[in-house]
């Protein structure tokens, strides 16, 4: 994990992969698609475990960082959330 941020009601992260850990053949799962849904669903486990009961929706969000500045501006956007929200939630924008 590179960057991540724990909200009052969502987490955003940069979960780094690598994907020369696992080559696969062209019918097989690029390694991105094989290790983000099982990060997911072992976070989200811990968590159920830890907390003893499920707190996440059932879905999530992800996005492939293609370049730098994608790289970047995510990096940003989850710097940034924590004000932001705070911000937000007392009608401050």
């Amino acid at each position: 994990m590179d960057k991540f941020v724990i909200m009052p009601d969502h987490i955003h992260l940069i979960l780094l992969v690598d994907e020369t850990a696992a080559k696969g053949t062209s019918r097989a799962p690029s390694p991105t698609n094989a290790v983000i849904p099982h990060f997911v669903s072992t976070f989200k486990r811990f968590c159920h475990r830890e907390i003893g009961e499920n707190i996440f929706q059932r879905s999530y969000y992800d996005h492939v960082i293609r370049n730098q500045q994608d790289y970047d501006e995510i990096w940003q956007y989850i710097e940034n959330n924590p004000r932001k929200w705070f911000l937000q939630k007392h009608n401050l924008l």
